[in-house]
């Protein structure tokens, strides 16, 4: 009995850990601070990020997940990362992304083409055209 209990709450710790990753960004930015920003949508990409290392450039590599810092309102901690720290750093995060979306060049993930594919095409039916 007391093995069928300790397995029963190692069970509910397991599942409630995974929930948690599944659910939450942790991100690491300067300064040693952690970040918690929530998901979108459950999944596993960018569950864990060591940003203390971004550059404006390294905007374009998590899109959705600076997407989901500026909607989250703490664009705030990442302020070492924009030119200007003392403006509106959303912004400029926001404008990064943006112009990193609209760089004509091929992209490695198959979800960005098909996202900006969805973008120009406008309707689902016009993408095989």
């Amino acid at each position: 009995m007391k093995t069928l209990f300790r397995l029963i709450v190692l069970v509910l710790l397991l599942a409630g850990w995974s929930l948690a990753a599944l659910s939450l960004h942790v991100v690491r930015a300067a300064g040693d601070r952690i970040v918690l920003i929530p998901k979108q949508r459950l999944s596993l990409t960018d569950t864990y990020v060591d940003a203390r290392a971004w550059t404006i450039g390294s905007v374009a590599d998590h899109d959705a997940l600076v997407e989901r810092i500026i909607q989250s309102g703490k664009a705030e901690q990442f302020a070492y990362v924009v030119a200007d720290p003392k403006g509106d750093v959303a912004r400029q995060l926001d404008d990064a992304r943006r112009a990193s979306a609209s760089d004509d060049r091929p992209t490695n993930s198959l979800a960005k083409n098909v996202r900006n594919q969805m973008k120009t095409a406008g309707n689902w039916w016009d993408l095989g055209k």
